[in-house]
């Protein structure tokens, strides 16, 4: 068994061969090799080619690299689903056809139709084209039940390429650098349906976030295709060099679904319908309102009307950064002789326009958070107590420490569990701070619609 092969270093077998490595038999098992300098178009041009009506395979924990295109694939409706996971897929752009594919298919490759095929865990790097182009322009054999999952996405042209592809998902992927002007990370053509985009983020890219646009190669313009619970872009409008969402005229039937989505900004994307707007652009048949006032996960969908007010104390919790670093100390024991071991708190929020205060001090780590701006607020039917309220708050904030202060986003989730107040609860967290949400040690959560 191989060991994952995301920046794995370290000796595997390593196979070498211009004419590539063609499977042709059911449920074959490729698992910790290095695949490359697959280079002669006249043969596969692919490091590993899955032949046409073949299914069940299984490519594992594998470095494929340099090679024309990365992986050819196929997968019979009939057969055993197949799986591509935990692979290094990468600069596979010798001269050729599909040449810049980290994974490609078409009608000729596949020798008909797709199913049943998931891609979970891969790192697609430095592919020209895209780090998975699905051609396929046959009406009667698409592809469908395609499932795209948690891969991470850098530096490739296009993260995805779409045609003809049916009752899929492309979620939980990461995309960056995208590298191909004018089109987009996530680029969507003919007769896609049922397809939905979801807890993506989508970071950076010389070209659009996502854009749809009909050719007339094969089909219909896509239909059902929901894009929500995505981050798109990081701040404000620049963090893709054109649109974040793209609808080109006849690109899809009907609206997009778009909403509750991270535009990179409170105040949701930039479009003629938002005159306040100032994140990702939004161009094109698609509803985006509500968005989510905070990057997913955890960012709530859309500002409400209503009030939320507390104060009291809870623990200073020892906090570590998503690398495992130290962010704060641990807490000191709290008792009524020990009050340096709690973190205080103060705030109002209210809506709509959102507005409010907030001061926070955490004592046994010297840091407080005071409120500059409060720009969304959203309350929710409470996930921790039964019947009870939630509400978020975000805004900017001035971090205070002895030895500066910064500006950082924050945001605020509080619970309110009814009276007392003894189960409601409190958290925040900014870029360098996180505490909670924890059960109050003392005071009280009041949220209002």
């Amino acid at each position: 068994m191989g060991i994952d092969a995301r920046g794995r270093f370290g000796a595997e077998s390593i196979v070498t061969d211009p004419q590539g490595t063609f499977v042709n038999a059911n449920n074959v098992v490729l698992d910790g090799f290095t695949f490359q300098n697959s280079t002669v178009a006249a043969f596969t041009g692919y490091g590993i080619a899955i032949g046409a009506g073949q299914s069940g395979t299984q490519i594992l924990n594998n470095i494929v690299q340099n090679n024309i295109a990365g992986i050819a694939l196929s997968n019979a409706p009939s057969g055993a689903p197949a799986l591509i996971q935990h692979n290094q897929i990468q600069f596979n752009n010798q001269t050729g056809g599909a040449s810049g594919s980290g994974i490609y298919t078409d009608q000729f490759v596949s020798g008909g139709a797709v199913k049943n095929v998931l891609i979970n865990e891969n790192a697609f790097v430095g592919n020209a084209d895209a780090g998975i182009d699905v051609s396929n322009t046959d009406a009667a054999n698409g592809v469908s039940k395609l499932e795209i999952s948690a891969n991470a996405f850098n530096s490739n042209g296009r993260a995805v390429v779409l045609f003809n592809t049916h009752m899929s998902s492309f979620h939980n992927n990461s995309v960056t650098n995208s590298t191909l002007a004018a089109s987009a990370a996530i680029r969507l053509f003919d007769n896609n349906t049922d397809l939905s985009v979801t807890f993506n983020d989508l970071m950076v890219g010389v070209g659009h976030g996502i854009r749809f646009s009909f050719l007339g190669l094969v089909g219909s313009p896509s239909s059902n295709v929901t894009i929500n619970e995505n981050n798109i872009g990081v701040v404000g409008p620049a963090s893709f060099a054109l649109n974040g969402l793209q609808v080109d005229m006849g690109g899809h039937q009907g609206t997009v679904n778009a909403e509750c989505n991270w535009w990179g900004s409170t105040t949701g994307p930039t479009n003629p319908s938002n005159p306040g707007g100032t994140g990702e652009e939004v161009v094109g048949d698609a509803d985006f309102t509500p968005w989510l006032i905070a990057p997913a996960p955890g960012g709530a969908c859309g500002n409400t009307p209503g009030k939320a007010t507390g104060g009291g104390q809870i623990e200073s919790d020892p906090v570590f950064s998503p690398l495992g670093d130290l962010v704060s100390l641990p807490a000191l024991m709290v008792t009524s002789s020990n009050p340096s071991g709690r973190a205080t708190f103060g705030f109002v929020a209210r809506c709509c326009a959102p507005s409010g205060n907030l001061d926070y001090k955490d004592h046994a780590e010297d840091v407080r958070i005071k409120a500059i701006s409060v720009d969304g607020f959203n309350i929710s039917p409470s996930g921790f107590c039964a019947g009870g309220k939630h509400a978020q708050v975000v805004g900017d904030a001035s971090v205070i420490r002895s030895n500066g202060t910064t500006t950082e986003r924050y945001t605020v989730d509080v619970d309110d569990c009814g009276e007392p107040g003894t189960s409601d609860r409190f958290g925040i967290k900014t870029t360098s701070y996180a505490n909670g949400p924890t059960v109050l040690l003392g005071g009280n959560i009041q949220i209002k619609q």
